[in-house]
């Protein structure tokens, strides 16, 4: 493999059910790097699957692109996988919201989910008082 991976940026390992072929699934983050028509890449690899590649302008794109297509390789798979014995089927890979429709819809994203924090944190904090 001509582009596979060089400089590993980071490593996480996430656990399957007993059924799983693989019962441990290890995703592996190189390091963003330069293409010879200057944009970027940073390629990605998941147990099982072959090397992929996020791009982007720059190498902050690249990352963010690279740990975006891990979610949605992780999510399309259908397997239940976990980090650190949390939730089934939570990884840690989460989404990014976009900036690509510029600074006043990002705003308003950012604004909608510091809100559903707040409510979700007030429901836990109901539900603890509740029980003690």
């Amino acid at each position: 493999m001509k582009r596979a991976i060089r400089e590993v940026l980071g490593e996480r390992i996430l656990q399957g059910p007993a059924t799983l072929r693989h019962r441990t699934v290890t995703v592996t983050l190189g390091s963003p790097r330069r293409r010879k028509d200057g944009d970027w890449e940073c390629p990605f690899h998941i147990t099982g699957v072959r090397v992929q590649y996020g791009y982007g302008v720059d190498s902050i794109q690249a990352l963010t692109t690279a740990l975006e297509g891990i979610r949605v390789t992780l999510e399309r798979s259908g397997k239940q996988l976990t980090w650190l014995g949390g939730d089934t089927g939570y990884t840690g890979f989460d989404r990014f919201v976009t900036t690509s429709f510029g600074a006043k819809f990002t705003a308003h994203l950012n604004r909608t989910i510091d809100k559903e924090i707040v409510k979700y944190v007030n429901r836990l904090k109901q539900s603890h008082q509740k029980r003690t």
